[in-house]
C-alpha cells in the first residue's frame, strides 16, 4: 500500500534554475555538455577533493551550485558556460569519488537565496581567523550576507603562516615602477587585510599587486593579502597568514565546523547571515507517496495518489527495455500548474517532463511521459559518463517507441540498423 507523508520541501516560485545542461570547455576534449549535478561533483572534488568533513563537503557543494548558478554566463560570447580553471571554479572531471558524489546528491538542487534571488557566494582557503567583507575586496560585490567576521574555528586549526621573498627587479617589472626599493602597507581594510601600500614609486593597490604577481609568479607566493611588508637591499619580503581573498565561506573553517558536529545548513548560515538554503526561494508543503521503488513529490493535484503504482510499473519497463538495473530510489516531483514547472525547471512549458539525476520533473497530469523519464534515469545511471544528448533522447524515443525528439530517434534507428541495439547499448558511452 502507497503510505503519504506531509513534509515541507523546497521548489522555485519566482526563478528559473539553471537548465539541464551545462557547457563546461576542458583542455581535452573541448565543450561537453553535462548536467549541473555532474559539474557541481566535478568542481568539489578540485576545490573540496581534501575535505573531511561531510558536512562541510554538503555546504560546499551547495556554494559551489549557487557560484555557477551565479556566474553563468561568464564565457557565453565564448560559446560556453565554464572553464575547468579557477577562473571559473577548479573542476577535475576524472577525480570524482564516491563520496564527492554523494555530498552533491545529498543537496540535489538546492542553492543560496537571499531577497528571493540567487545569491553571490564565495569561498575562500582560509581566512586567517577572519573573513572580509565582500566589498572590501570587491566594492562592486558589497552585500549584507558577505561580511567581515571572526572565525574561531578556523583560528583553532592554526593561522596558516606563509612567507613570499620578492626581488626588487621582479617587483619593478610586474607592476611596471622602475627603480622600485621601498614598500610598507599603508592602509588596512576593517579585516587588516592590505588595502593599499607606499613604495617610492607612490602608492600601489594591494589587489591589483596581488593578482600581477599571482598571474606572473603563481598564487602560491603571496597567498592572501594578510601581511607585513619587511625590506631588504634586494627584495621585499612578504610575511603574512592565510590563503585566499579571505570572503565568504572559509574552507578550513568550514572543515572544523562539520567535525565540531555543525550540519551543512548551520555552516552556511554561519558564512552567509540571512540567505536561505533551498531548491527554490519560498517554500510550499509537499506531500510524499511512497511506492515499492519510487516516490513521488506531490503538490496535492487530484490523482497524484495513482501516481506511486504507475511510476513502479514504469521503471520495472525501462529496466526491461534497457536492460539495466536501477539501484537508486528514482524521486518523481509533480509541479502543481505548468507556471510553477517551468518556473522551477527553466524549461519550457512545452516539455510534460525533464530528468536530472535520478530526479524527475513533472508538469501536473502528464503521468504518460513517466516511461520516456523513467528510461532517461536507467540510462542516466548506468553510465559513468553523461551520454551525448540526441544520443540520451534518441534511446529514450526508440526504447519507448516515442517521437518527441524525431531527429535523435532517427539517428538511433539508424545506429541500430547499421549494428544492434545491445551495441548502441553496451557502447552508448563512446558514441558522440
Amino acid at each position: 500500500m502507497v503510505a503519504a507523508l506531509r513534509i515541507v520541501a523546497l521548489i522555485l516560485l519566482a526563478w528559473p534554475l539553471l537548465a539541464q545542461t551545462a557547457r563546461v570547455r576542458l583542455a581535452d576534449k573541448g565543450v561537453v555538455h553535462v548536467s549541473l549535478e555532474e559539474y557541481v561533483g566535478w568542481v568539489i572534488a578540485g576545490e573540496a577533493g581534501g575535505m573531511k568533513s561531510d558536512e562541510a563537503l554538503k555546504a560546499m557543494a551547495v556554494v559551489i551550485r549557487t557560484y555557477a548558478r551565479v556566474n553563468r554566463n561568464r564565457h557565453n560570447s565564448e560559446g560556453f558556460d565554464y572553464c575547468e580553471t579557477t577562473h571559473c571554479q577548479d573542476a577535475r572531471v576524472g577525480a570524482v569519488t564516491a563520496r564527492l558524489r554523494a555530498a552533491v546528491e545529498a543537496t540535489e538542487g538546492v542553492i543560496l537565496w537571499s531577497n528571493g534571488r540567487p545569491a553571490t557566494v564565495f569561498y575562500t582557503g582560509h581566512c586567517g581567523g577572519k573573513t572580509a567583507a565582500a566589498g572590501e575586496i570587491w566594492p562592486t560585490a558589497r552585500r549584507s550576507y558577505l561580511p567581515s567576521q571572526e572565525d574561531t574555528y578556523c583560528l583553532s586549526a592554526g593561522r596558516n603562516p606563509w612567507t613570499a621573498k620578492i626581488a626588487w627587479t621582479d617587483l619593478s617589472r610586474i607592476l611596471g615602477l622602475p627603480g622600485l626599493q621601498e614598500m610598507e602597507v599603508q592602509t588596512r581594510t576593517a579585516s587588516g587585510r592590505a588595502l593599499s601600500l607606499r613604495t617610492n614609486r607612490g602608492l600601489v593597490n594591494a589587489e591589483r599587486l596581488h593578482l600581477l604577481v599571482g598571474r606572473e609568479m603563481g598564487w602560491n607566493l603571496m597567498r592572501s593579502r594578510s601581511y607585513d611588508v619587511e625590506v631588504t637591499e634586494k627584495q621585499a619580503v612578504f610575511r603574512g597568514y592565510g590563503t585566499g581573498h579571505g570572503v565568504g565561506l572559509c574552507q578550513i573553517g568550514a572543515e572544523q565546523r562539520g567535525k565540531a558536529g555543525m550540519k551543512w545548513e548551520q555552516i552556511l548560515q554561519a558564512y552567509f547571515p540571512g540567505t536561505r538554503a533551498g531548491v527554490a526561494a519560498t517554500d510550499i508543503p509537499w506531500r510524499i507517496l511512497r511506492g515499492e521503488r519510487v516516490d513521488i513529490w506531490s503538490a496535492g493535484t487530484p490523482g497524484d495518489e495513482a501516481l506511486p503504482a504507475k511510476a513502479d510499473r514504469a521503471l520495472a519497463e525501462a529496466e526491461r527495455l534497457t536492460g539495466l538495473k536501477v539501484l537508486k530510489r528514482p524521486i518523481v516531483r509533480v509541479y502543481p500548474t505548468v507556471v510553477v514547472y517551468r518556473d522551477s525547471t527553466g524549461e519550457s512549458g512545452k516539455v510534460a517532463a525533464v530528468t536530472r539525476g535520478r530526479v524527475i520533473h513533472m508538469q501536473p497530469r502528464t503521468e504518460n511521459a513517466l516511461k520516456h523519464e523513467m528510461l532517461h534515469v536507467a540510462l542516466g545511471l548506468n553510465s559513468r559518463t553523461p551520454l551525448a544528448l540526441w544520443l540520451d533522447e534518441g534511446l529514450a524515443d526508440y526504447l519507448g517507441n516515442g517521437i518527441t525528439h524525431p531527429a535523435e530517434r532517427a539517428r538511433v534507428d539508424a545506429l541500430v540498423k547499421k549494428n544492434s541495439l545491445q551495441w548502441v547499448l553496451d557502447n552508448r558511452e563512446q558514441i558522440k
